[in-house]
């Protein structure tokens, strides 16, 4: 038992229940999804946002919770781990990174902190090759026409970083899908061969 668990003693984010930052029983009602926002643009998440999974992002997200990258990252890492076994190949896990401003703000970056968690499990590289370089408008007030408009150009990379790679990129949420594709494009011109993504919740 660490410290931080004497101080801060570990409930659960869904349920409030003691003993973990997401139970088993928060974790095990999660029903992965598949989507594709983009032509191209495989989209998996480990459960909709709702729920306990909700609560538990929100705290993660907003609450300071970055105790709970390790739970939400392994949701996110037994997709990973699925497609591996089933033949879809994956070479580097590449999160969608913050703003430096809000990276600042926040503290952490919790798609890095999903990456490294997904990364350390799966044993596939991480590689934040990506940069956020425009501060946007926060997606979650905007429809979906402004959320496309808002993310075109946010991203870029290091130009053939990502060359021949087939990439895993990584977030929490996916609303329009805005986001994942402006990554996704960024990714593919820094000579990605192949995009999926994953994410911890679907809120489409």
């Amino acid at each position: 038992m660490s410290l931080s668990d004497v101080v801060l003693p570990r409930v659960c984010a869904g349920c409030r229940a003691p003993g973990e930052w997401l139970c088993t029983s928060c974790r095990d009602a999660c029903e992965p999804e598949s989507l594709r926002p983009a032509p191209g643009l495989p989209v998996r998440a480990a459960g909709t946002f709702a729920g306990p999974l909700r609560e538990a992002l929100h705290a993660f997200k907003y609450g300071g919770a970055h105790g709970l990258a390790s739970d939400l990252g392994a949701l996110v890492a037994r997709l990973v781990a699925t497609d591996l076994a089933t033949g879809a190949p994956l070479d580097v896990i590449v999160p969608v990174p913050l703003h430096r401003d809000r990276l600042r703000e926040r503290g952490y970056d919790q798609a890095l902190l999903l990456g490294e968690r997904i990364a350390g499990s799966s044993g596939l590289p991480l590689l934040p090759a990506l940069h956020r370089i425009r501060r946007t408008a926060p997606q979650v007030a905007l429809d979906r026409a402004a959320r496309g408009r808002n993310l075109s150009g946010a991203f870029v990379g290091m130009a053939g970083s990502l060359r021949g790679l087939r990439v895993a990129l990584v977030d929490d949420v996916v609303t329009t899908g805005a986001t994942l594709r402006s990554a996704a494009a960024a990714v593919r011109a820094c000579g990605a061969r192949s995009v999926r993504a994953y994410v911890v919740a679907s809120d489409a």
